[in-house]
């Protein structure tokens, strides 16, 4: 029962956004200004805040990244392997369909299902996966892409690209300022905070709503033994192997370690159909990807949380 009400109100809001954008409810302009607020206001906030008073640790808890990122390179370079043998993709098909299995939904899955799970307690480890999970993987991914392009991109012009997307992302800004607010030890006046606070309490529900409704322009479009292998990599290969790296190989604390599977377990992120969409390759099984591992991870989710709450 306690799984069932944490993962219920997760993706019955969802469900609600899938309705309300498949009824005409919502037009593509309403989800497109909503997700301009969350991504760009509403959720920003709640992880300034967050992180602005949070209890950070006194180090940086490396192990616990190196068994997440770790396993994320790994299953790029699986699957980017599996994309030439067996799919006979050129080097950028490769690397969009590496992004396939190894981007996960953080933000938009993650947050709502750690924090009704584990609460504020879980904020810590998720912003430590979250602050760099975009640069990690855009990078790489570029880099791959790119490899065998004529007009191929230096290591350091792709660095030097990432960093300045990164630079302009809200999400990534917010932790920065958050993280910086706190090690000053600023104080945050009252009425301050409790501005962001009810503004960062719309944040989750709101983005849940854009996930459903984002969701419902994604459809099944053929491809589907490759965008399978993506799902079967990323939502049961990729929180496997972090849960033994992190409970049998770094012997992680215990929620540290629960996170960091839950990290890798979740869906794909829809990042990875943009990225699909930047090079014009791999869409079709990308979007059924995408469909198809958020509504699965319904399951495999709850067979994580069941393990873990047990």
């Amino acid at each position: 029962m306690q799984i069932f009400e944490i993962i219920f109100p997760v993706f019955a809001i969802s469900l609600v956004g899938y309705v309300l954008a498949r009824r005409h409810f919502f037009q593509e302009t309403h989800i497109i200004g909503l997700s301009r607020f969350v991504f760009h206001i509403a959720i920003p906030v709640l992880l300034f805040e967050s992180l602005a008073t949070i209890e950070l640790p006194t180090q940086v808890n490396w192990q616990f990244l190196l068994c997440y990122y770790l396993v994320v390179v790994a299953i790029y370079g699986v699957s980017m392997w599996i994309g030439r043998v067996r799919f006979t993709y050129s080097a950028r098909e490769q690397g969009v369909f590496g992004m396939g299995a190894a981007y996960s939904n953080l933000v938009l899955v993650g947050l709502p299902i750690v924090t009704a799970a584990f609460g504020d307690a879980a904020l810590l480890p998720m912003f430590m996966i979250i602050s760099i999970h975009s640069g990690v993987l855009f990078f790489i991914g570029t880099v791959m892409a790119e490899r065998e392009s004529s007009q191929g991109l230096a290591v350091t012009a792709v660095a030097r690209q990432t960093i300045n997307q990164l630079a302009r992302n809200p999400i990534i800004s917010s932790l920065l300022l958050g993280l910086l607010f706190n090690a000053l030890a600023l104080p945050m006046p009252g009425l301050l905070a409790t501005t962001l606070d009810v503004l960062g309490q719309a944040a989750l529900p709101c983005a849940l709503i854009v996930l459903g409704a984002s969701l419902s322009y994604f459809k099944p479009a053929g491809h589907l033994t490759a965008a399978w292998t993506m799902v079967g990599l990323k939502i049961i290969v990729q929180p496997v192997l972090v849960w033994l790296l992190a409970f049998h190989v770094f012997h992680l604390e215990s929620l540290w370690g629960t996170i960091a599977v839950l990290a890798a377990g979740m869906p794909v992120g829809i990042n990875a159909y943009m990225f699909a969409q930047k090079y014009e390759v791999c869409i079709a099984p990308l979007a059924t990807a995408v469909l198809l591992s958020t509504f699965l991870s319904v399951g495999s989710l709850s067979f994580w949380l069941a393990l873990f709450l047990s």
